[in-house]
């Protein structure tokens, strides 16, 4: 390469930019419309024995670049162009959105199926190809990723000690902050850093376990003092003993008589808050346990108010987010031999691997960039310091939005049951309203029976000792005489109260329009009230009437029942409920000419209905005929 000079493009050497195991959408995600870069892609066609490698070399020549520099920089091409070595095809691209699959299968069809076996391929069917080969590759890298440094100690694979387990829960800046052991000889079942939502995982239902979790609230601020790391606020521990619902009665009982010599070994690395016995796993709710925590705090007076005000939720995740970041960042570097050896970080070696068929980078990226002078290595480091501390505040984030959520999912569990209870307690007076209407209703049914039993033993005794002055027999009666018969001018006496009310005149008389029964047309009809009857014509009133309805008897009654301008409707009800007759149900309206002339025979009708009724409570013997005022000699008006 050409000597350096200061600031110059011709200064600059060629360097690794990325490399990976994407393929082209990968590549992409690494270039700009605004530098100049090369690349070398290995793509791959076919499957098993009859896979295909081609290698590509791209020229990205960024059409933003300015055309002085882009021209040094693509001076340059040749060399950088060697140092990737030969290719089966170049392209050169200028801008990143032109770089995509379906392009690179047009402009390398012909390269691509240049092989006998695979020149009746489409470019269609490259793309799917190629595709699937980059989806199987990405599955293989995402596979061993997440073999690399697993979170609880059985994962990893780790022949840990009870009593190590223990000390590290115990510790306050342990590794572990929980742990479980099984109810036979105390084994390890499993112990983690995940909180208490990774070791819910580790519950089996056919177990009885015991162990224990370490919450920490808040951290103080980091010591000056180069070495010293930063310790929890406040530390609480709680006992679990967890029965799983599928044990069987025999072992539960006999598990859970060792609960007191598993209490006792943990007592021994630290100072247990509480006991907690789950039978289920809701019985192991987060909220729960840190109001329990946070009540207890309040009791015991052991830490002060700012202390308490850190025992939540939201302090909780925040610190557990914390401190599985630590962990995380220990366990890699204890993987990091193995796990560095994977990672391409040397330019020449990315090549080799491009290059080689199923090597494991397939594309690699190299660019002109200066030697980084020392100020620029120092900003390197404060920009990796700022990118640690916002992924520790993004982190902070999450833990505080999931703290929320959960704080969320409770709030919305005692609304519920609130609502549930408001319910239950609207029911309850409901019912209590209906027993007690219900109750009520048969007191005044058993009081009329009362008293109508009362009636009837007070007549029937009047009825044995003598004939009360003021009852009368009827006048249809077969002992009486025709001298004691009452004639009847003696009842037109009577019922003089009621002037006019018997005669046979009529006492309203007229056309008038009206709909009988639920039909919805109209009649002219002529219309006469009297004697208690409603009676209509076709024409005049010459004849029998057409139709004629009873106001009153024994069995119906009719009634207004609304009055409307010129309209008044009427209807036959049932007395007592009883529905024998065929009329009830019936409906007459009667439309008059004027609103005056409607009056009057709502009150004519009223009239007779008044009379009728009156006529009906005409005080008789009870010997079950009383319903027909026709015995005592009286007509229907």
């Amino acid at each position: 390469m050409a000597g350096r000079r200061g600031g110059s493009v011709s200064s600059a050497e060629a360097s690794l930019l990325a490399a990976g195991t994407g393929g082209v959408e990968e590549l992409c995600e690494h270039l700009a419309d605004d530098t100049v870069a090369w690349a070398l892609l290995r793509w791959e066609v076919g499957s098993g024995t009859f896979v295909r490698s081609k290698l590509v070399a791209i020229h990205f020549n960024g059409e933003e670049v300015p055309a002085v520099r882009r021209g040094r920089l693509n001076a340059r091409s040749g060399e950088v162009l060697a140092m990737l070595g030969e290719a089966h095809a170049t392209l050169e691209v200028k801008r990143k959105e032109d770089l995509h699959l379906d392009f690179m299968c047009e402009r390398l069809m012909k390269v691509l199926t240049a092989d006998v076996m695979e020149k009746s391929m489409s470019a269609e069917a490259l793309r799917k190809d190629y595709e699937a080969l980059i989806a199987e590759r990405k599955l293989r890298k995402a596979t061993s990723q997440k073999s690399v440094g697993p979170r609880t100690a059985k994962e990893n694979q780790k022949q840990i000690s009870v009593d190590r387990a223990l000390a590290a829960v115990g510790d306050a800046t342990g590794p572990y902050n929980w742990v479980l052991l099984e109810p036979e000889k105390f084994e390890l079942h499993n112990a983690g850093y995940g909180g208490l939502l990774e070791m819910k995982v580790w519950l089996a239902e056919d177990l009885v376990l015991f162990g224990v979790i370490r919450f920490t609230f808040g951290r103080e601020t980091a010591s000056s003092v180069e070495g010293m790391t930063a310790s929890p606020k406040v530390v609480k521990y709680i006992f679990v003993h967890w029965v799983g619902p599928n044990v069987s009665a025999v072992r539960r009982g006999k598990w859970n008589a060792k609960q007191q010599q598993a209490d006792a070994q943990v007592r021994a690395i630290c100072s247990i808050t509480f006991r907690r016995e789950a039978h289920s796993l809701d019985d192991l709710d987060l909220a729960d346990l840190i109001s329990e925590l946070w009540r207890l705090a309040v009791v015991d007076g052991a830490i002060t108010d700012a202390g308490k005000s850190q025992i939540s939720v939201e302090e909780y995740m925040a610190s557990l987010a914390l401190e599985q970041q630590k962990q995380l960042e220990a366990e890699l570097e204890e993987f990091g031999s193995d796990s560095a050896s994977r990672m391409c970080t040397d330019l020449h070696t990315c090549v080799d691997s491009v290059r080689e068929a199923g090597g494991e980078m397939n594309w690699v990226l190299l660019g002109m960039q200066k030697r980084e002078a020392p100020a620029q290595a120092a900003g390197a480091k404060e920009a990796a310091a700022n990118a640690k501390k916002a992924e520790e505040e993004r982190l902070a984030t999450e833990a505080a939005a999931e703290a929320k959520k959960v704080e969320d999912e409770r709030c919305a569990r005692e609304a519920a049951a609130n609502t549930k209870k408001v319910e239950e307690e609207r029911l309850a007076k409901e019912a209590a309203a209906e027993a007690k209407k219900v109750e009520e209703e048969g007191r005044a049914k058993e009081a009329a029976a009362n008293t109508k039993k009362a009636e009837e033993e007070r007549l029937a005794k009047e009825v044995v000792q003598g004939e009360p002055a003021s009852s009368r027999p009827r006048a249809d009666s077969p002992f009486l005489t025709e001298e004691a018969r009452p004639s009847e001018s003696v009842i037109s006496t009577r019922l003089a109260g009621h002037k006019g009310q018997a005669s046979t005149e009529p006492r309203m008389s007229g056309p008038l329009k009206l709909k009988s029964g639920w039909g919805w047309w109209w009649a002219k009809r002529h219309v006469k009230l009297t004697g208690g009857k409603l009676q209509w014509w076709r024409k005049a009133a010459e004849g029998l009437p057409d139709v004629e309805y009873r106001l009153s008897d024994g069995l119906t009654r009719w009634v207004l029942a609304r009055h409307e301008g010129t309209d008044l409707e009427m209807r036959c009800e049932s007395r007592d409920n009883h529905h024998g007759s065929k009329a009830v149900g019936e409906r007459v309206i009667l439309r008059a000419p004027s609103e005056a002339e409607a009056q009057k025979w709502k009150d004519a009708l009223m009239e007779q209905m008044e009379y009728v009724e009156m006529l009906l409570a005409w005080p008789m013997h009870l010997d079950g005929r009383q319903g027909d005022i026709r015995n005592y000699g009286i007509e229907y008006p």
